[in-house]
């Protein structure tokens, strides 16, 4: 037993005397400077421009040896600066903008290894000849153009509405009465219109007001893809159940038309009867076509008007072949009981179609909710992932005797930024194909893009950004 305790001591000891690097291999690459803006030797027309630098190291980055210098002045350790992990970025303040010439930049970084990191670049401001080279669009310029765009337009509608009062007696009441507004108008137009202007603000004022959030484009851009396309989706919902109802009242009409015409009324007085004690979603429409009737027009005629305002396919289909049958005689009873008996079924049929997909719709929800929580596990497992060695696959560096080489890896921010956007385009087409595959009509699937997308953002919100 004390054999045991003595060689246990020794080899203890002997470990602990081993070289550090036997255990443990030691990191000697230094970080990488991924990118720079603005970018070298390019020309801005900004004097206040954001001085950005990414970079990237197989271990963390020492935060405390960060510094950034522009044109001699340390400006590390100011108010306008802020430095992370993946970067650090520089916002010129308006008293200290920057003239025109040229400007240098000097960037340092470590790693906790104590491998260091220098990078030095100039660029070019000229405010003479501005381009958008290397810079974003000011949105503000830009902002500013549309405002002067609508006051301009604005003045000149206001005079050519008073010109028209004083030529030719215009007013707004009569010119409605005459031209009434069409739905899609307060639906879809509008709404497009005003969800454009809000992602164009929103886009300004946040790139003024908040830049250091930087996920705010993509929530503003959610917020205006939902005005500009929510009303005309709730719009289709609402209009697609309306035009079930009118099916399924108009196959109720077509058996009591049937039945009071074995009962010896012919098929315009039959129409009138029902007319009066109909309280259905076809009242109003029955009334104006019994006092069509009433004033001598053809049944055939009645019923293609009664119907036009309804916009279904199926009843516009029955309604002529009713009004068919109406001017060629015989068991009109007959046909008008089969042809509602036929459109009951088809109702029926269609109601059970849509059911069976509705299961299809809400597997496609789960593998949607599935994908979610498998880029939550990639990106939280990002972060512990080092960079892509290739010398597994036996790449070699033709500038260097080594056989190892590897990739550095794009930033945390950039990864979840581009798989929000994925999220995004994927929602969108995901939900058209599922208005496409239920209804057969697009529109009816934008419901279901945005509920994706709004899952998407709130998702990464929550839990990612």
């Amino acid at each position: 037993m004390r054999f045991h305790t003595i060689s246990l001591s020794v080899a203890f000891f002997l470990l602990l005397c081993l070289p550090s690097s036997i255990t443990a291999q030691e990191d000697t690459t230094p970080p990488v400077i991924i990118s720079v803006s603005p970018a070298e030797a390019t020309t801005i027309g900004n004097q206040t421009p954001q001085i950005m630098v990414q970079y990237a190291d197989e271990s963390d980055i020492d935060l405390s040896t960060v510094r950034i210098i522009v044109d001699q002045i340390d400006v590390t350790e100011w108010e306008e600066t802020s430095i992370t992990d993946t970067s650090v970025l520089y916002k010129v303040p308006q008293i200290l903008r920057l003239q025109d010439g040229n400007h240098s930049v000097f960037i340092e970084v470590a790693d906790t290894q104590g491998n260091r990191a220098t990078k030095t670049w100039v660029f070019l401001v000229d405010t003479t000849q501005p381009t958008l080279q290397g810079e974003s669009l000011d949105l503000f310029t830009i902002v500013t153009f549309f405002i002067y765009g609508a006051l301009i337009s604005a003045v000149l509608f206001i005079f050519y509405i008073l010109y028209l009062r004083k030529t030719r007696r215009f007013t707004f009441r009569k010119f409605f009465a005459q031209h009434p507004i069409q739905k899609e108008i307060i639906t879809l137009y509008i709404p497009l219109i005003l969800g454009f202007f809000i992602i164009l603000f929103g886009l300004a004022w946040t790139s003024r007001n908040l830049p250091d959030i930087p996920f705010s484009p993509e929530y503003v851009f959610s917020a205006g893809v939902l005005i500009a396309l929510g009303p005309f989706t709730l719009s289709s919902i609402a209009e697609k159940r309306t035009i079930n109802r009118y099916e399924q009242a108009f196959a109720q009409f077509l058996f009591e038309m049937a039945d009071a015409m074995r009962g010896g009324l012919d098929p315009t007085k039959a129409l009138i009867e029902l007319a009066k004690g109909n309280q259905g979603i076809l009242r109003d429409h029955l009334k104006k076509a019994a006092e069509n009737i009433k004033l001598g027009r053809p049944f055939d005629e009645v019923m293609q008007a009664m119907v036009r305002p309804i916009k279904s396919d199926l009843v516009k289909r029955y309604a002529t072949l009713i009004g068919d049958t109406s001017k060629i005689g015989g068991e009109t009873s007959l046909v008008i009981y089969r042809t509602a008996k036929d459109m009951d079924d088809f109702i029926k049929i269609n109601q059970e179609r849509r059911r069976q997909l509705t299961a299809q719709v809400t597997t496609i929800y789960i593998a949607f909710a599935v994908l979610l929580v498998i880029l939550y596990q990639l990106i939280t497992m990002f972060p512990s992932m080092g960079s892509l060695n290739l010398s597994l696959l036996g790449a070699t560096d033709l500038d260097s005797t080594e056989t190892s080489s590897s990739i550095i890896r794009m930033s945390s921010e950039t990864m979840k930024r581009r798989f929000l956007h994925l999220m995004m385009i994927n929602s969108l087409g995901t939900g058209t194909l599922m208005g496409m595959l239920v209804d057969g009509k697009i529109k009816y699937g934008l419901i279901h893009s945005l509920v994706l997308i709004s899952i998407s953002v709130v998702f990464f919100a929550l839990l990612i950004l």
